[in-house]
């Protein structure tokens, strides 16, 4: 196995890479808009979705990896310049973002560079991250705004300029995972939050509290 696998393997022509991580449960439209804005702000040709085992800054996922990827999977199906990598699925345990760069940038051509798709809600709790100055040097911030932050509250809570990298409005509204959960739960239409087929592994596999189709 590759010591970082990536599907589909980047293009030769790639020289600067996004990097999203998270735990995607379940991943949802927001996490694919949001992800090609920052890109196309930051310049950023390609785009690699690292799915998480276990974040250290959250519960554990209540629905496995191997759902939770194949989710992601149906997300991204017809974007042509995303990929994914198991690399933190494969390795288990804790899934520190530090490493996973570290690696990353192992694993890639020197000119290839790194930048790190993140909102800016965990934008305020960065300094929580292990080795949080080395995850900047490793890769960039591209910081998404979600509501109700913006560049002047970021700013006045003491976010300096040299983590904000690049600040990318938000593309439309920002669902979550916690959100799309809830309302799958009560039943509700989350038709507009997810994709249909992502909505249709959902309910075959009867996860979040979802009934069979």
């Amino acid at each position: 196995m590759s010591p970082f696998p990536i599907d589909p393997p980047l293009p030769q022509d790639v020289h600067r890479l996004l990097v999203v991580g998270g735990t995607f449960d379940p991943p949802h439209r927001w996490h694919v808009r949001g992800a090609k804005a920052a890109a196309e702000a930051a310049g950023c040709d390609h785009v690699l979705y690292v799915p998480a085992r276990r974040s250290p800054l959250k519960d554990a996922p209540q629905t496995p990896a191997q759902n939770r990827l194949a989710m992601l999977r149906l997300a991204l199906e017809g974007e042509p310049h995303m990929s994914i990598s198991t690399f933190e699925i494969d390795r288990g345990g804790t899934s520190y973002t530090v490493d996973t760069l570290a690696a990353l940038r192992h694993a890639l051509p020197a000119h290839v560079e790194m930048r790190l798709f993140i909102g800016s809600d965990q934008l305020r709790s960065l300094d929580r991250w292990r080795e949080a100055t080395r995850v900047i040097d490793l890769a960039r911030p591209v910081v998404v705004l979600r509501p109700p932050d913006t560049l002047e509250s970021l700013r006045a809570a003491g976010v300096g300029q040299s983590r904000l990298g690049w600040i990318v409005p938000t593309p439309t509204d920002p669902a979550s995972s916690t959100q799309v959960r809830g309302r799958i739960a009560r039943g509700e239409d989350v038709s507009g939050l997810v994709s249909p087929r992502v909505l249709e592994y959902i309910r075959a596999h009867r996860l979040y509290g979802s009934s069979s189709p």
